[in-house]
């Protein structure tokens, strides 16, 4: 009777995923000034196509995508569903003026309650990240990348055991692990807090910073750890030498 409760609960795990995209990549210079970031083609579609596919290949039905720049060619694109998922569109009108913190922030309604995995809309990675993600039994987990890091990347200091104890742009890379490479699972267990640190650093009038000023916020009271995901294909675009590495280097070895 107890195997049949756990295959039944495995079987109704509800996971959503949580897209940022909102942002004007002003980083990329002229190659962002016609579409949204997201819709930059890397290999042979665009980057949050890329980000679809294995959402969907996962196994998760509902994504809600957080727009803003040029959002109705996002829209357009991709429509209301995409290749079995389910896509919900959350409009972050001063995108121009605020960060991930308060895109995130915007999705409160739709995470609180559940289980999620975050995306950043610029990341090109290789699936088999998020398939460790949501396989782990570890609740919250954010992959990182162990890499000598600079003042651009945002950087984990970490336990012994992989529990991270700081995260954050401003830490010193010497004692740091990695980089946080923007995609992460997030427990519903935790995130009624998390929604409180959101609006605690918007309240303070952080709309401007990104979003792990809160999950920083969040390390006192909850378990987050790494996912070391070093030897898998992964790369943030924000400028376009990030840009040609993506094309030359990390899709080849997605697809090769």
């Amino acid at each position: 009777m107890y195997y049949g409760i756990i295959r039944s609960f495995k079987k109704e795990r509800k996971v959503v995923a949580i897209i940022l995209a909102a942002g004007r990549s002003r980083r990329l210079g002229k190659l962002a000034d016609s579409i949204p970031k997201p819709l930059i083609v890397v290999g042979d579609r665009p980057l949050l196509q890329h980000q679809l596919d294995i959402i969907g290949q996962c196994g998760i039905r509902e994504a809600i995508i957080v727009v803003g720049y040029k959002k109705e060619k996002i829209v357009e694109t991709f429509g209301k569903e995409y290749n079995g998922v389910n896509l919900i569109y959350v409009t972050n009108d001063i995108y121009y003026k605020t960060n991930t913190v308060y895109s995130l922030w915007l999705t409160r309604e739709y995470f609180k309650d559940t289980e999620f995995l975050y995306f950043n809309a610029d990341v090109l990675a290789h699936p088999e990240i998020v398939k460790r993600l949501l396989g782990s039994s570890k609740e919250n987990l954010m992959a990182v990348e162990r890499k000598e890091c600079g003042a651009e990347e945002v950087k984990v200091m970490c336990e012994s055991d992989g529990r991270i104890k700081r995260i954050g742009k401003e830490l010193n890379p010497v004692e740091c692990e990695g980089e946080f490479v923007g995609i992460a699972k997030f427990s519903r267990g935790m995130n009624s807090d998390f929604v409180d640190k959101l609006e605690e650093v918007i309240n303070e009038g952080g709309e401007q910073n990104f979003f792990e000023e809160a999950v920083d916020r969040l390390l006192p009271q909850h378990c987050i750890y790494m996912e070391d995901i070093t030897e898998l294909p992964v790369v943030e675009i924000d400028f376009p030498e990030d840009l040609e590495f993506a094309r030359n280097v990390v899709y080849p070895r997605i697809n090769p």
